[in-house]
């Protein structure tokens, strides 16, 4: 199920994070906390700049934000992962899902967006709004290297390891099972990692983490699935 623009007013966040609280989890944040946490990131940010967002999961596929460019990049130093528990979107209290987010080691390959001066504040607002939700994540500007040879210092979401969802020590079995298995309101979770997985092969990112769960997924629910090809691989068969 994609996120739609008008699902990341205040008014229907405010909502979810009421039912979140009503739930039990009071690790949600409030509309306060976020605006801080915004305020702090535009503190890097200078005004009348362009500022650019880097995407590496759902992102990528279902931005719901507007923008001028999108360019596929690369950051070195973060990677994907599968790392931190959600009972509510993806998944339930007794199954929950898994989401992605970035942790320390590696590089990543995603895609940059660049918004231009006058949607930088309105467009990083929906992005907390969507991204910020139960401070699971830490935003921090990086470098990214686009595929054209440019540079641009990008926000992006980290995952905070001391925060209460925080998994990254599952192994990829459990791992797969839970992707495999877990549904809540926002949809599958295999649903997430399949969308992960297409997108980026269609950009010619091959990612090996993210084609090995997509494997240990299909095999869990007895379903058939192509080995992904390296992008170079891909090239080589084309030519």
């Amino acid at each position: 199920m994609l996120i739609k623009r008008e699902e990341l007013s205040h008014e229907r966040i405010e909502q979810i994070v009421r039912e979140a609280h009503e739930a039990g989890y009071d690790f949600f944040l409030t509309a306060e906390q976020r605006e801080a946490s915004l305020r702090d990131a535009l503190a890097r940010y200078a005004p009348g700049d362009d500022a650019w967002v880097f995407a590496y999961g759902s992102l990528m596929w279902n931005p719901a934000i507007e923008f001028v460019e999108a360019v596929p990049c690369l950051v070195e130093g973060l990677r994907r992962s599968f790392c931190f528990w959600t009972p509510m979107g993806r998944g339930t209290p007794e199954l929950p899902g898994l989401m992605l987010a970035l942790e320390e080691g590696g590089r990543c390959e995603g895609i940059a967006y660049r918004l231009a001066p006058h949607q930088v504040r309105s467009e990083l607002a929906i992005v907390w709004n969507r991204e910020m939700l139960s401070g699971v994540y830490k935003p921090r500007w990086i470098e990214a290297k686009l595929r054209d040879g440019r540079t641009a210092m990008t926000v992006t979401f980290e995952v905070d390891t001391a925060h209460c969802q925080y998994c990254g020590d599952l192994s990829m079995e459990r791992a797969a099972h839970h992707i495999a298995f877990a549904e809540g309101r926002r949809g599958a979770c295999r649903d997430y990692l399949a969308n992960t997985a297409a997108h980026a092969r269609s950009l010619g990112i091959h990612d090996p983490y993210i084609e090995e769960l997509m494997e240990r997924v299909a095999h869990l629910r007895g379903e058939n699935i192509e080995p992904s090809i390296p992008p170079t691989d891909a090239a080589k068969a084309a030519d």
